[in-house]
């Protein structure tokens, strides 16, 4: 278990919020942490998207036309070669 300091002029506001819903301050900052924590794992993976993505270069064919046709390709292919 770690253990953290909250600063007293969050510590009052987070209290009240945990004895309103009857949890402690320990529970409520364990799941603001894990909230934390999932949101930044998402926040991580799209970048990771967003570099790849980047990486890439740009599409041939980027008009929509040419998407369509591309799709229209795929969907054609044997399932194994999608």
């Amino acid at each position: 278990m770690t253990n953290i300091q909250i600063p007293d002029e969050t510590a009052a506001p987070l209290r009240q919020v945990a004895q309103a819903d009857g949890r402690s301050v320990d529970e409520l900052a364990g799941e603001g942490l894990a909230a934390y924590l999932a949101s930044r794992a998402k926040l991580d993976v799209l970048r990771a998207a967003i570099d790849e993505g980047d990486a890439s270069g740009i599409a041939e064919d980027s008009s929509l036309e040419g998407v369509r046709a591309t799709i229209r390709a795929r969907r054609n292919r044997p399932p194994s070669q999608r």
